[in-house]
């Protein structure tokens, strides 16, 4: 993902939101203006203020390595991947074998 594509995914998630940008602004702590400006076509945010916008708009960012989960895309749906973890894992597996994906065991602490 670039960092236009990354400022669009905000912008429409605001939107999905209805929130002005008077709201997100209140709720990162930023002037309206700097969200304007971080959200707009020239965008260019630094970290701390794109860290609180996503915050704000009730989103994390995660780092993962290029092409994590490009092997597996649900038809539908290019821009899937998976979440790293056992679900994540097992979804890869019964996309990869044609198959429903069973969830994993839930792990239990021993007593």
């Amino acid at each position: 993902m670039d960092k236009k594509e990354l400022l669009q995914r905000l912008a429409s998630r605001r939107d999905a939101l209805g929130l002005t940008g008077q709201q997100v602004a209140e709720r990162a702590g930023l002037t309206e203006r700097s969200i304007r400006n971080a959200l707009g076509a020239q965008g260019n945010p630094q970290l701390s203020s794109l860290l609180a916008l996503v915050d704000a708009l009730d989103m994390e960012l995660q780092l993962v390595p290029k092409g994590f989960g490009a092997a597996v895309t649900p038809a539908g749906d290019a821009g899937y991947r998976p979440v790293g973890t056992r679900i994540g894992d097992a979804l890869a597996t019964a996309h990869a074998e044609g198959t429903p994906a069973a969830a994993p065991a839930p792990r239990r602490s021993p007593p």
